[in-house]
């Protein structure tokens, strides 16, 4: 499960389930059964060999090949699909100066320096640098940026913005640190030195763009030495004050940076495992029941761990997240073929997910089968982690309505409680893709634990027991979507989505149902909200937004940061492609609700 529900789930928006709840009964003699099946595939998943199932990793590859094989071994056609991923970031040529006067000191590459994986490459010679302390800019506040002309100017930030209540008025926005680099890349500064307090970042694929326009640098505050003056003093003032204290720090004392590098992205074709259960009705055969889960994780826990410093490098076995829920549609595969329904299951086994659900968008995007042939998704992710004592479920609809969640109840196991929810609060994982294709869904999740993103999710923590009734359960809800005369229709006011960003809560909405994918032209959106701003000015889904107010729009990062510089009343220009047909129109923002 990527890391934006687990934002939710501590910041308490997530509902929880009822408790006390009654312990689990004891599993029946096939549900026996299932659970040691389930056991082999998740001691499998989540083995030391398997190196944490990382998106590029060759043993992602490995599962892969299992599942494939397991379902080809119940006689099911099946086919991989793949496409295109940055797994890694290379440096082929660097040199980093810096200059004071006439002496100049050259940086060493992974111990003082190095480049954040999005960088741009660059060479050129004794760029002034310009302290700028975080990077913060808030129209009518807090402004580190005010006064200075920063084009051709090599601009030094602290990464990460203190949680002190000098800082508590700031925008959650602000505290991004993708947000700042592209404010101070459209300050077309010569590139970026990001001062790492808590030690260097490897060199590694970044959240958010394959790369932006700027070469950025991470650097160790102590390589700067006595090179800029009395810097430790003016963060003391800024964490002191909460204002900034760069403004007369212009050049001084006269300190500059000499940068040649040049980065080599290394491609890799992720896995999209495919599968299909034929329906046995003439007349229905040709719709579908979708059945998902990621079969990625974290890897060495280069990215996304929860774990600390301490945990980069160690496995990350991703047991409940989500090899539970990888073997678990396996055993529904198993479980279903037997029972002939009257619609098609279409079995999914996602990579990418951990990344920003890039394997369920891509199958969205490029589907196998007609997409408009697909009914209704159920995903599982993370459903090891059962409680025998007090077993609960969130089952969430995002595009379902409440009554179709609510009327899957009469097949929980008995002792099980759950939820009913819908709406923002259950995406986060590869059922919000298809929610945004107007396909309505189910999640089947069983709970945020201290394991998560860390190396301790192991195997022999997983209730199999309980994930066999929950394949009992889940293989019920699926029988009865596929074998039903109509199927729940997709509820617009259930599929609506805060757009994902590092930048936190906004001050206004514009309704727009965003696409992640990289898109060249700029931010494609998937749909609109009913009464949105968006949907007032005539954005339609398949539109790509270009321009917002006079801030260019490349991506969905681009759009949230421009969307943040606004408050509610304000009165902006929108650019957008319709096709090849350039649109524009003015809209009144409004406040969130």
């Amino acid at each position: 499960m990527g890391s934006w529900l687990y934002s939710l789930l501590v910041a308490g928006l997530v509902a929880q389930v009822p408790s006390p709840a009654p312990a689990l009964v004891a599993p029946a003699p096939a549900e026996q059964a299932a659970a040691a099946r389930m056991q082999k595939d998740v001691t499998f998943f989540a083995s030391p060999a398997m190196k944490g199932r990382g998106n590029g990793y060759p043993e992602l590859d490995q599962v892969a090949a299992r599942i494939e094989g397991e379902l080809k071994g119940l006689g099911l056609q099946t086919q991989v699909q793949r496409y295109p991923f940055i797994a890694r970031v290379v440096r082929e040529r660097q040199e980093a100066i810096l200059t004071r006067g006439d002496s100049g000191r050259a940086l060493v590459w992974g111990k003082d320096i190095e480049a954040l994986g999005l960088s741009a490459d660059a060479a050129f010679r004794n760029k002034a640098l310009t302290f700028l302390g975080y990077g913060i800019q808030v129209p009518g506040g807090y402004d580190d940026l005010a006064g200075f002309d920063l084009k051709g100017r090599v601009a030094v930030i602290a990464r990460t913005v203190p949680e002190l209540d000098a800082f508590a008025h700031l925008p959650k926005g602000e505290r991004s640190l993708l947000v700042r680099l592209k404010r101070l890349e459209t300050a077309q500064v010569a590139g970026v030195i990001v001062l790492e307090d808590a030690g260097l970042h490897p060199l590694q694929r970044e959240e958010g763009p394959v790369k932006l326009e700027i070469p950025v640098l991470g650097l160790r505050p102590e390589a700067l030495g006595s090179d800029c003056g009395d810097l430790d003093a003016r963060f003391k003032t800024i964490k002191d004050t909460g204002r900034p204290a760069s403004q007369d720090f212009m050049q001084a004392p006269w300190t500059a940076l000499t940068l040649e590098l040049k980065l080599r992205r290394e491609e890799a074709q992720l896995p999209n495992v495919i599968a299909v259960i034929p329906g046995r009705d003439p007349k229905l055969k040709g719709e579908y029941i979708v059945l998902g889960a990621h079969m990625d994780h974290l890897g060495l826990g280069e990215r996304h761990s929860m774990g600390g410093a301490e945990a980069r490098g160690q496995i990350h076995p991703g047991a409940d997240d989500n090899a539970s829920g990888t073997a678990l549609v396996v055993e529904l595969a198993r479980q279903l073929k037997a029972e002939k329904p009257r619609r098609s299951i279409l079995l999914l086994h996602f990579s990418g997910e951990e990344e920003g659900l890039l394997g369920s968008q891509y199958w969205v995007q490029h589907p196998t089968l007609p997409l408009d042939s697909v009914k209704f998704m159920l995903n599982f992710d993370m459903v090891g982690r059962i409680d025998s004592a007090a077993p609960k479920l969130l089952l969430g609809g995002l595009g379902a309505s409440k009554a179709a969640v609510e009327a899957t109840h009469r097949f929980m196991p008995k002792g099980f409680a759950v939820t009913a929810d819908v709406g923002a609060s259950v995406g986060g994982s590869d059922h919000m893709s298809f929610s945004q294709a107007k396909i309505p869904t189910f999640f089947f999740f069983t709970g945020i634990h201290g394991d998560y993103h860390r190396p301790g999710d192991l195997a022999e923590r997983i209730n199999y027991a309980g994930m066999a009734q929950l394949a009992t359960f889940g293989k019920a809800v699926a029988l009865d979507l596929a074998n039903a005369d109509a199927v729940p229709a997709f509820d617009p006011e259930t599929a609506k989505l805060a757009a994902k960003g590092d930048g936190g809560p906004m001050r206004v909405a514009f309704g727009s149902l965003p696409d992640y994918a990289d898109n060249a032209k700029g931010f494609r959106i998937n749909g609109v909200t009913k009464g949105s701003t968006a949907e007032q000015i005539g954005l339609q889904a398949g539109d790509i937004i270009t321009h917002f107010g006079p801030k260019p729009v490349k991506s969905i990062y681009d759009f949230m940061g421009a969307l943040g510089t606004f408050k509610p009343g304000d009165k902006v220009v929108v650019q957008w492609l319709r096709g090849d047909q350039p649109m524009q129109a003015e809209a009144t923002l409004k406040g969130r609700s």
